[in-house]
């Protein structure tokens, strides 16, 4: 709504307000959509407006404010404003000046040259929002895992309770849990006879039938195909159907006879005279003879919460709010590292707050033992690759997460010069996100992968997969090089609430599809064996 108020010049004051509202509802703890007026009116950052209009959001789910403006704004230019690097004022610019009213017409404009012509907007910004646009439409129709997960395996069971078919299966990208996916693909053992029991259901709309598949809808509109198979070969089928074209290839030029009836998957690879290989790993580019699937990191293994944000800057929980949800989770440790001072937008902590919160922590830990609370922070690395931090306030912390937060658009020689600087300080303990990335959104600053991993060992530093299912950084491609350069991996949720810790479920998932295991994971690590971790590395590091 206020991102609407502001594309159509209305009171600049009360757009600012909502979207300051908007960014406080995020740090709200708990559901503002339970909560009554005058929870709302009393909550910090919302206000009797904006909890008016929460309020007919609960009791209507709309505001006529904002149905308002949307019938105002044309679908296109509504979906213009998706395009990274365009806010409302430039979008409304856009759209009056040039009367643009879709993503098509701005590229082409674009390419003709005419956005540069522009008051405020020039040949860089042009440029900027080309590659916007193309990285957008490339994107388009496409998925997180973490949003499709828990619908495909739905799928799965009410097909087999309506077809009363215990062998029904994913396959395809949702089955290798690929970070990104286009749709959910199942294979059932039966044939096409089995449509007029699929029709008419409430958990699939079917669109197309074919003599081997069908194609349609799930219950929540995601992209669905469903794919037909017999009893004798559908084991066969399913591994075709599962592992990429180059692993499929791999295994199949070793068995001699592809019409055998396999009575599991586990026979197909054992005529392949390989190991067998978890749906994860079928990707190609891994040396499937290293793979032992039971020394793969596992959430089980995971013994401590690493990288967090509390409400010391950006995030929704207290530092012993967070702590104690992970005792309740069985964990043995948990690594608070809140933004730095650099992050203003985000609250980050002047040096004194840090000392004000590391007294917190001592108390908290003396109060929680054996848990602890580890002393850390989120430094934002500079442009020119230092810590935003004194030495005098590093040797403060128990570890430091090393993360790029601003002037993001570099290229490779640019982006690796700043990296290799911050892994070379002896304080940088963790290198936070790689690149950067956002999935489906931002596509990362380039990097020269192998210097930085090679740095991060000669440096002893560990390197993060951030398990946001948004980032999923550094990409599971990179981690077998970085496990034979002995380069620990870190599994971190970057949490900023309590249920953030979750997220840790999908970086292990990702973790897995680069064959980490659990020798090789940092906070696999027990309590202790993390204590003397530390301490030897400042030791050799002479700090």
């Amino acid at each position: 709504m206020a991102d609407l108020m502001e594309l159509h010049n209305e009171n600049a004051f009360k757009a600012k307000s909502y979207a300051n509202s908007a960014f406080q509802i995020g740090r709200v703890e708990g559901s503002v959509m339970q909560m009554n007026l005058q929870q709302l009116e009393n909550t910090p950052g919302i206000g009797k407006s904006v909890a008016s209009k929460i309020i007919e959001l609960q009791q209507t789910g709309t505001m006529q404010v904002l149905e308002n403006l949307m019938q105002l704004t044309p679908a296109g230019v509504l979906e213009i404003m998706h395009i990274k690097g365009l806010g409302a004022k430039k979008v409304a610019v856009i759209w009056k000046e040039l009367n643009i009213e879709s993503v098509g017409e701005l590229l082409y404009a674009c390419y003709e040259n005419r956005l540069s012509k522009l008051k405020g907007f020039g040949e860089k910004t042009q440029q900027s929002v080309i590659a916007s646009i193309e990285y957008y439409q490339s994107n388009l129709g496409k998925f997180h895992f973490a949003t499709v997960a828990v619908e495909a395996n739905a799928m799965v069971e009410m097909l087999k309770e309506k077809l009363q078919i215990d062998k029904v299966s994913l396959c395809g990208d949702v089955r290798r849990m690929t970070n990104i996916l286009d749709n959910i693909e199942i294979i059932i053992p039966a044939g096409k006879e089995v449509v007029n029991k699929l029709e008419p259901v409430n958990f699939f709309e079917i669109e197309k039938i074919e003599d081997d598949f069908i194609i349609g809808k799930s219950y929540g509109r995601m992209p669905c195909k469903i794919y037909f198979s017999n009893a004798e070969n559908f084991y066969y089928d399913l591994f075709v159907l599962t592992g990429s074209s180059d692993h499929v290839n791999k295994i199949t030029t070793q068995i001699k006879n592809q019409q055998f009836q396999f009575q599991s998957e586990e026979d197909i690879y054992k005529m392949a005279g390989v190991n067998y290989i978890l749906p994860e790993l079928r990707e190609g580019g891994i040396n499937l003879e290293t793979i032992k699937n039971n020394a793969l990191v596992s959430d089980a293994d995971i013994k401590g919460v690493v990288h967090n944000h509390s409400t010391w800057s950006d995030g929704k929980n207290t530092i012993e709010q967070m702590a104690q949800a992970c005792i309740n989770s069985g964990y043995e440790y948990f690594v608070i590292s809140d933004h730095s001072k650099t992050a203003v937008y985000a609250g980050g902590l002047k040096a004194e707050d840090v000392l004000r919160q590391h007294s917190e922590i001592d108390d908290l830990n003396n109060k929680l033992r054996p848990f602890k609370i580890f002393k850390s922070i989120e430094s934002d690395i500079l442009n020119d690759g230092s810590l935003d931090y004194d030495e005098s306030i590093l040797k403060q912390f128990d570890l430091v997460i090393a993360s790029v937060h601003s002037n993001l658009k570099m290229d490779e020689e640019k982006a690796t010069k700043r990296l290799l600087k911050t892994i070379e300080n002896p304080y940088t303990t963790i290198l936070g996100h790689m690149t950067g990335r956002l999935l489906l959104s931002r596509p990362g600053y380039p990097i020269d992968h192998k210097k930085i991993i090679e740095a991060c060992a000669a440096n002893l530093v560990i390197i993060e997969i951030n398990a946001n299912p948004y980032r999923l950084d550094i990409d599971h491609t990179w981690i077998p090089f970085a496990m034979e350069k002995g380069v620990m991996i870190s599994i971190n949720p970057d949490a900023h609430s309590i249920e953030g810790i979750n997220d840790i479920h999908w970086g292990i998932i990702s973790a897995r599809k680069g064959a980490l295991t659990k020798t090789m994971t940092w906070n696999a690590m027990s309590l202790s064996e993390i204590e003397i971790w530390l301490r030897e590395r400042k030791i050799k590091k002479g700090i």
